[in-house]
C-alpha cells in the first residue's frame, strides 16, 4: 500500500440529474478486479435511478476519472494495489464537490475507518441488490437533504458546568450518559450536565449519527475508536475522548449496532 496524500482539489462538478421525477445518480465503479467491476455494473443496471459513467482499476486511474467525469456516487473497493480505497476517500475531502462514497469490500474489519472518511454506506461482497438499493437511497436522501444538513450544523446543545451555561455542537459530543434525573454530556476533554432526558437527546440527534447503545448511553458513532466483544456476547465500545471511555452495547441493540457500522 502506498502512502502520502492524494489530491483531488479540482475536477468535474456534480449536478444530479432529475428525469421524469426520478433522481438519477451518476456512478463510478472502482475495483482492481475486472469481474467485481462487471458484477457491480450489472447490479447497478437493475436499479433505474443509477447510470454508470465510468470505471477504474486502481486509485491513480480513479483520480483521473473523478476529475474528468461528473459523478454523484462512487462504489469503491478498499484493498487495491498501490493506494487503498480508504486513502482515495481521504483525498476526496479536498474535492470541492465530492461524490458520495459507498465502500464495496470482502472485509468487514475496515467499517469504522470507512465511516471516519464520511462513507455513506459499507457493502459486503457478494452484494445483494436489495441491500444495494438501500445504500443508493441513502445517497439520494443525503443529496436531497443538503440544505437541511447545513441548518443542522448550526444546532447547539445547551449544557451546564458549575454556574455557567455552554452551547455545544453535536459533533463535539462523544456521548451522553443518563444518571438519576440528569444527563452527563462528555466531550473530548470535559463533561457537562443537562436536565434534558436521554430520550429527548436521542430524538433530537437522530440525524447526527448518534446511537442509543444502552438505556443509559447515547453515543456519537464518529467518536468510537474500537469495538470489542465482552463476556456474555455483549459489546464494549472504546471512545476517542481523553479518558478512552468504555461504553456498553446492550444485547438487544447489538444487531442494529452491527448493521449500522458494518461490524
Amino acid at each position: 500500500m502506498s502512502s502520502g496524500p492524494i489530491s483531488l482539489g479540482s475536477g468535474a462538478t456534480s449536478h444530479t440529474i432529475v428525469h421524469e421525477g426520478l433522481v438519477m445518480l451518476r456512478a463510478l465503479v472502482i475495483d482492481d478486479e475486472a469481474p467485481a467491476r462487471a458484477e457491480m455494473k450489472y447490479l447497478l443496471s437493475q436499479v433505474e435511478q443509477v447510470q454508470v459513467c465510468g470505471e477504474a482499476s486502481n486509485v491513480h486511474e480513479a483520480v483521473t476519472l473523478i476529475k474528468a467525469t461528473p459523478s454523484d456516487v462512487i462504489f469503491l473497493d478498499i484493498h487495491m494495489p498501490g493506494f487503498s480505497g480508504l486513502q482515495l476517500a481521504e483525498g476526496l475531502k479536498t474535492h470541492p464537490n465530492p461524490p458520495a462514497i459507498i465502500f464495496v469490500t470482502a472485509h468487514s474489519k475496515h467499517a469504522l475507518a470507512a465511516f471516519d472518511v464520511n462513507a455513506v454506506d459499507y457493502l459486503m461482497k457478494p452484494v445483494d441488490v436489495g441491500r444495494l438499493e438501500i445504500a443508493i437511497n441513502k445517497v439520494i436522501e443525503k443529496g436531497g437533504e443538503a440544505d437541511a444538513r447545513e441548518a443542522e450544523k448550526e444546532m447547539r446543545i445547551t449544557a451546564s458546568k458549575g454556574n455557567k451555561k455552554f452551547l455545544l455542537a453535536p459533533d463535539e459530543i462523544a456521548y451522553f450518559m443518563a444518571k438519576d434525573d440528569y444527563c452527563f454530556i462528555h466531550t473530548a476533554h470535559d463533561h457537562f450536565l443537562s436536565t434534558t432526558s436521554l430520550t429527548s437527546f436521542e430524538n433530537r440527534l437522530s440525524d447526527h449519527r448518534f446511537f442509543r447503545t444502552h438505556r443509559r448511553y447515547l453515543v456519537n458513532i464518529d467518536w468510537i475508536s474500537a469495538v470489542e466483544s465482552d463476556v456474555g456476547s455483549s459489546l464494549i465500545l472504546t471512545m476517542k475522548d481523553d479518558e478512552k471511555s468504555k461504553i456498553p452495547v446492550s444485547r438487544r441493540r447489538i444487531v442494529e449496532f452491527k448493521q449500522l457500522v458494518g461490524y
